[in-house]
């Protein structure tokens, strides 16, 4: 008798750990979907501040009003290209719970690349050559390349949590990652031909982006 009942405190014991494991595991998960949400806000909104502030003034030397002019255009590109990166991400976040270690990895990583946009955006301020148009379209392909694994994650967890099946959209994805490759392929293409209309095709995407952006799963109905 007393090694049956030692038997059942074991159990019991057993049984609460696993479940104050469950929680914090469960609680872990919503957590780092807050943290993750307050880290890409923060990043964006510093990348943003970092490229107004790479702007040359028409009052400093060797600086001329249309050299103004000519970097406030790039800047207004990169603007709205990482507002758009931004608007898309959350989008695509919105949706879940919580994230799993692999999405936040491919977060970081998406960044990563929009890091990287500040610099290149002072690089064209400064030389607007084919070379810095060139890099701005790599790490602009980069970011677009991380936005749709993102994408594929949040509709992997999405489903799981609702118990769906996320086949119905692999077809989708496959066709959007088909047509970033070959959009971006030409964008850097055209920067070793055309790289001041280039930036222009990189603002129009953008815009075009924004009012018809990708669809994610708040956008979907499931039959």
């Amino acid at each position: 008798m007393i090694k049956e009942e030692q038997e059942k405190k074991r159990l019991a014991s057993r049984q609460t750990v696993q479940q104050r494991l469950a929680r914090l595991q469960q609680k872990e998960a919503v957590e780092f979907k807050e943290h993750l949400d307050n880290l890409n806000d923060g990043v964006i909104a510093i990348i943003l501040t970092v490229m107004v502030l790479e702007v040359p003034l028409p009052s400093q030397a060797g600086v001329s009003y249309r050299n103004f002019m000519g970097s406030m255009f790039i800047f207004l590109v990169s603007f709205f290209v990482v507002a758009n990166f931004w608007y898309d991400l959350n989008r695509m976040l919105l949706v879940l719970n919580r994230v799993s270690k692999k999405m936040i990895v491919n977060d970081f990583i998406f960044l990563a690349a929009l890091s990287v946009i500040p610099m290149l955006t002072k690089w064209m301020m400064l030389e607007p050559s084919s070379l810095a148009v060139f890099d701005y379209g790599i790490a602009y392909f980069i970011a677009n390349l991380m936005k749709l694994i993102i994408s594929a994650n949040a509709w992997e967890e999405f489903f799981n949590e609702v118990e769906g099946s996320p086949h119905m959209f692999s077809m989708r994805l496959g066709r959007r990652l088909l047509i970033v490759l070959i959009i971006n392929a030409v964008l850097i293409f055209l920067a070793y031909v055309m790289p001041r209309w280039d930036l222009l095709a990189y603002l129009l995407l953008t815009i075009y982006n924004f009012f018809y952006p990708e669809k994610t799963a708040i956008d979907q109905q499931v039959k």
